[in-house]
């Protein structure tokens, strides 16, 4: 789901070149730009940050982070059947319920982002998750 102003941009985050990626994100000034998702090949770099960019030949050259997104990340590598459970859709509705985001990466790598204080226990309840499908 695309958030309104929310375009792809191709960001480069090495000064080789080699590493580009096209992320969604949403302008905050000129140069300026908020991550709408989560990048590959930074994991410096969390959706939610404010980044600083510079723009050649349509390509967005990473400078540096203006703000990170104050949001904690977690993240979990799934089994098919349960990256494709009622019990992860039922867990990432409470996520949004709470105030956060979350996306599915690859099909089953889940990257949860929730407020610092959020009343939501991400690895309490993924562990749960996680040990009905091992089971």
């Amino acid at each position: 789901m695309l958030l309104p102003g929310t375009v792809g941009l191709h960001i480069c985050f090495d000064e080789q070149g080699r590493e580009i990626e096209v992320l969604d994100v949403t302008r905050v000034d000129k140069d300026t730009y908020r991550i709408e998702e989560t990048p590959i090949f930074n994991p410096g770099i969390a959706l939610g940050d404010i980044i600083r960019v510079s723009e050649r030949e349509g390509i967005a050259y990473y400078i540096e982070t203006v703000k990170k997104s104050g949001l904690v990340r977690y993240a979990w590598l799934l089994s098919k059947e349960a990256a494709a459970s009622g019990e992860i859709r039922s867990f990432t509705e409470r996520v949004t319920e709470h105030g956060g985001r979350w996306e599915q990466i690859f099909g089953g790598l889940l990257v949860i982002y929730l407020p610092k204080h959020s009343l939501v226990d991400a690895e309490l309840e993924m562990s749960r998750i996680i040990k009905h499908f091992e089971g």
